[in-house]
């Protein structure tokens, strides 16, 4: 006698497209958070109760649609926190789970942890800068991009290592943004006006980003998923009372707020969208697919609406071409992506204001050669300018 079960079985049949949707919107959903994702729910999987076994549910259905967030947020009220802060002798202590010993944030002048972002919904780009530094700054800006650059992404191949190509990366960043800090200073900026988001892994954007804070006198601020604080500039620490396994000391004196838990690393997309703000500069050097689909495209498009300015640095510096996309048609070159996306020039629109409105001076002529970098420098001297921190736009 054959046990039939046409409830299930009906149920199967109707899952499959379903099951498709969701296959091919997972690929834009970042590596490391896929993970996070799988070791979460495998660890915390409670099927026996069937309030769980719902919300579960209804989360790949969102998923399914393209809806992450959504999804991750019906979820998250059945997952115990995997990360925690606890304040010590000798610092702010960050420990998430799966983690071999703590990071210590030392209480040095500039750092400040904000606590975690467990409801990025709820921030704004004012309440995050007036936590980390009383008031926001007249400008905020952000960059972001790739931690590094690997040689089989360069069309052609390469004989530079991945060392090479992440130094040549980051040095390309920092000397892309060096003439536009002295324009605007040489306008009569003050670097304390200027806030530049980042995040902790020292490496890549995020490394030179940290270089042009420290350089140019900016008010650094930082926001990453806890998965990433592990890759931030720091030293292992031997063993001592408080720490008996060890801990690592971070060598990271600027105001944080992290991410946790099993939607960290897209709680840190729209997390560090408020922190570069509506209207503000955010320049795209490179990227994978979540430096296109979510630091990009949600900025650009959605969220706090920052200006996105693609900057495609590994080509218009040093001759190194990394493709739009992959044979797959993920996203390998985000600036580059978003180049070919657009019917025309993305920096056209800013040209006419910086020809006639932004004053001359010894810098002007030359960032006047590259369209990103003019781009920018004319977003940032006009919120200088609105904010009656930089003289005035020309008549």
């Amino acid at each position: 006698m054959i046990k039939v079960d046409p409830t299930l079985f009906n149920r199967l049949v109707n899952s499959v497209a379903k099951v498709k949707k969701g296959a091919a919107n997972a690929k834009n959903i970042g590596f490391t958070q896929r993970q996070v994702l799988i070791d979460t729910i495998s660890k915390n999987n409670n099927l026996s109760n069937p309030e769980f076994a719902k919300a579960l549910d209804e989360m790949f259905a969102e998923m399914a649609n393209g809806n992450f967030s959504k999804g991750v947020d019906i979820i998250k009220k059945f997952i115990p926190n995997q990360a925690a802060i606890k304040q010590t002798s000798l610092g702010t202590a960050v420990m998430a789970e799966g983690w071999s010993k703590p990071i210590v944030f030392p209480n040095v002048p500039g750092f400040k942890m904000l606590d975690w972002a467990d409801k990025p919904a709820e921030l704004t780009t004012e309440g995050l800068w007036k936590a980390a530094y009383g008031k926001k700054p007249a400008l905020t800006m952000g960059a972001v991009g790739n931690s590094n650059i690997k040689p089989e992404q360069v069309r052609g191949g390469c004989s530079l290592s991945k060392k090479e190509l992440s130094a040549q990366y980051e040095q390309g960043i920092e000397d892309f943004y060096s003439p536009i800090f002295a324009y605007l200073k040489e306008c009569g900026a003050n670097p304390k006006d200027i806030g530049f988001a980042f995040a902790h892994s020292d490496c890549g954007v995020d490394r030179a980003a940290r270089n042009i804070v420290e350089k140019q006198g900016l008010k650094g601020f930082a926001t990453t998923p806890t998965e990433y604080t592990q890759y931030l500039r720091g030293k292992e620490m031997p063993p001592c009372e408080e720490f008996p396994d060890g801990f690592i000391l971070a060598d990271f004196p600027f105001p944080s707020v992290l991410t946790r838990n099993i939607g960290q690393i897209e709680d840190y997309a729209n997390v560090y969208s408020k922190m570069v703000g509506k209207d503000m500069p955010l320049g795209v050097f490179g990227g994978g697919e979540h430096a296109f689909a979510k630091d990009a495209r949600e900025a650009l498009m959605g969220k706090e609406g920052s200006l996105a300015v693609p900057v495609d640095i590994m080509k218009d510096k040093f001759d190194v071409v990394i493709p739009a996309t992959d044979a797959n048609g993920t996203v390998t070159n985000a600036a580059r992506d978003m180049l070919e996306r657009v019917n025309g020039s993305p920096y056209e629109q800013y040209k006419y204001a910086f020809k006639h409105y932004l004053p001359d001076n010894k810098y002007k002529s030359d960032i006047a050669q590259y369209d990103p970098q003019a781009s920018i420098a004319t977003i940032a001297y006009t919120k200088l300018a609105e904010e009656g921190k930089i003289g005035t736009l020309k008549k």
